[in-house]
């Protein structure tokens, strides 16, 4: 399956084909941990000594932020082109903090992203890098 991945940085209304741009692309395995639901939030509770169990109140269902670690590869045809698309993905992108990223495997689904950091390079010659990118969703209930 071929899997377009599109991100729009925090403040521009223009979606950019971020395989095309930057020869960027998700590992195997990652648009499963994109897919994973997020965590519901720890219930308030009170408990009371003279009564049986415990009393929730309000907020059953919603959700918590989630920390999401995307796995991606770089790749270029010679070095220059590789270094020139890796520090064009850094400005436009990791340096603005924020972004909305979609695939073509969820039509109308947008995920709302926060940028953390970037793992050491786990392959990395000039032409070929792979990393993670570790990224917040803090509302994962508006994905739209």
């Amino acid at each position: 399956m071929n899997i377009t991945l599109e991100i729009r940085p925090k403040g521009s209304n223009a979606w950019i084909d971020v395989h095309e741009q930057y020869g960027m692309s998700l590992s195997q395995g990652s648009l499963s941990k994109l897919m994973t639901p997020a965590p519901n939030k720890e219930p308030i509770k009170n408990t009371n000594a003279v009564t049986n169990g415990s009393s929730v109140v309000g907020g059953i269902g919603a959700k918590a932020e989630r920390t999401v670690n995307l796995e991606v590869h770089f790749t270029a045809p010679d070095r220059s082109t590789f270094l020139s698309r890796y520090s064009a993905f850094c400005s436009d992108i990791l340096n603005v903090g924020a972004f909305d990223l979609r695939t073509n495997v969820q039509n109308g689904v947008v995920y709302h992203f926060i940028y953390l950091d970037c793992q050491q390079f786990s392959q990395f010659n000039l032409r070929l890098a792979k990393f993670t990118l570790s990224l917040l969703e803090p509302r994962p209930d508006v994905r739209q």
